[in-house]
């Protein structure tokens, strides 16, 4: 989801993912969803953002295009969208246990749109979030710059243990700070532990 201050790079990313673009079109498209940028800022953003690998740069005269790399690293809702997609080949949990992921992170509902951003793009066949809590989420992401509409759904599952969920967040965590190394895979038992 798209914060202002704190995360440009990933409005860009989706923007550009959806198809390549030229600095006009992508300053023409901020512009239409209410992010004023000059085409210089702009120009420079994406110069900056070729030279660290998240894009690539093609000149066709008298533009130049971007497109996203094949080495950008995922964000947060992309990476628990592939990770639940690969932990079971059931959509409706796939889409359950990303709530129960995100909701266990941010504590609170999740809202449609930050499933979207996760991948999931059909019906989402999971428990709607009581009122109360569902408005006092948007308000907090109204104080940190998202605008969300008052009819965004929200979805939220119970908060009962559950190990898949546990394992995405500890793999996540492992993975995002490269702590492989540090993880004991197995556990050597003793004769008298049995």
């Amino acid at each position: 989801m798209f914060v202002p201050e704190r995360n440009l790079k990933d409005l860009v990313v989706s923007y550009i993912r959806e198809r390549e673009r030229s600095i006009s079109s992508l300053t023409k498209q901020l512009k239409q969803d209410g992010y004023a940028f000059h085409r210089l800022f702009v120009t420079g953003y994406l110069k900056a953002l070729s030279d660290l690998g998240v894009l690539r740069e093609k000149n066709i005269p008298p533009a130049k295009v971007y497109t996203t790399s094949a080495h950008r690293e995922a964000n947060l809702y992309e990476a628990v969208g592939s990770r639940c997609r690969d932990s079971t080949r059931d959509e409706t949990e796939q889409v359950r246990l990303a709530i129960g992921v995100l909701q266990k992170l941010f504590r609170r509902p999740i809202f449609l749109r930050e499933l979207r951003e996760c991948g999931f793009v059909g019906a989402i066949d999971a428990p709607a979030a009581p009122r109360e809590e569902r408005d006092e989420a948007r308000r907090g992401l109204i104080k940190v710059g998202l605008q969300l509409p008052t009819n965004e759904p929200a979805y939220a599952v119970s908060e009962r243990r559950n190990e898949f969920r546990d394992e995405i967040l500890r793999e996540l965590i492992i993975d995002r700070f490269g702590m492989g190394t540090l993880v004991l895979e197995t556990k050597q038992m003793k004769l008298t532990e049995r």
